[in-house]
């Protein structure tokens, strides 16, 4: 039971459920719906669906993995009391689960491509698992070029889904169509959001992890452009969030959709101030943490927003 309890924190079991739920609230919430409103049916059967949300949930899984692998002198600085590998999972058998988690998750990507007739769509998680890797390895040590691989994998963890409507991969007339143009504002908008919060997260856990990342040689933001700069920086990218919900809002109140912008208010703007309040005053690596689990609460609420498009569509 210790080592399979282990293994579920290895791999980040919470984060993949997070993953798991934000697809299907997109498929079933957003997709669905939209496409309804227009007289057609998803292009994703129910089998479909869940093997492509398996095989994003199993890749997430590798990644997660191979992260630890290669963070093991971080870890041993930054958190000694909570590291798995060489602990209690050897690095053999990591290297081994994340070769079999990449590879079942790519298979399955491959599947469903071909099953919709697509085939080239499954080396997006082809794609997906060599950023992985890669961001592991080297990306995640550089300034700005770790941040901004891992919001786009989260961005892409989020727009996967919609990658596979016809509407989008057709043809330049259906993406024109109205369905297809409703798909893409919808889908976009979501994946400006979680890019930016999955921004503002990194950069508070590179704040966290400073000095174990100096050690191990990263050049992460804080590292290179210092603490301030830092903080300055995911000051304004919270600022473009405000700005981006605040032309949601405009949008949807144009709709009658006035439940909508107050949730969004009460559970997404007003939690953003408290996060950038918080920043503001945090110093040490446990406010840092407290910060960067506030921003992981404003991640969930943003995207349980989706369930408006089935309430109200």
């Amino acid at each position: 039971m210790k080592l399979w309890a282990a293994f579920f924190k290895l791999i980040r079991y919470p984060n993949l459920l997070y993953i798991a739920l934000t697809q299907f609230l997109l498929q079933y919430c957003v997709v669905a719906p939209v496409m309804h409103s227009y007289g057609e049916e998803p292009s994703l059967s129910v089998g479909q669906f869940i093997l492509l949300c398996l095989s994003t949930v199993l890749i997430a899984a590798a990644g997660y993995i191979i992260n630890d692998y290669f963070d093991i002198n971080i870890d041993i600085v930054n958190k000694p009391d909570k590291m798995i590998l060489d602990k209690v999972i050897s690095r053999r058998w990591a290297m081994a689960w994340h070769t079999i988690l990449n590879m079942t998750g790519v298979s399955l990507g491959f599947i469903v491509a071909w099953g919709t007739g697509q085939i080239y769509l499954g080396f997006i998680q082809v794609i997906c698992s060599l950023l992985l890797w890669f961001y592991s390895t080297s990306f995640k040590r550089q300034a700005l070029i770790g941040n901004v691989v891992t919001s786009l994998l989260t961005a892409l963890a989020v727009v996967v889904v919609g990658f596979y409507e016809k509407q989008i991969y057709h043809s330049l007339e259906a993406i024109m169509a109205p369905v297809g143009r409703k798909l893409i504002q919808i889908i976009g908008v979501y994946a400006l959001f979680a890019f930016i919060i999955s921004m503002v997260r990194e950069i508070v856990k590179d704040l966290e992890d400073m000095i174990g990342d100096s050690k191990d040689g990263c050049r992460t933001i804080p590292i290179i452009w210092g603490v301030l700069a830092a903080k300055r920086f995911c000051n304004i990218l919270l600022l473009a969030l405000q700005v981006t919900i605040i032309l949601v809002e405009i949008r949807v109140w144009m709709f009658g959709w006035y439940l909508a912008i107050g949730y969004l208010l009460l559970f997404v703007q007003l939690p953003c101030i408290y996060v950038y309040m918080r920043l503001k005053a945090a110093n040490t690596a446990a406010e840092y943490h407290k910060v960067s689990s506030l921003v992981k609460l404003v991640m969930l609420t943003g995207i349980l927003s989706m369930i408006f498009f089935k309430l109200f569509l």
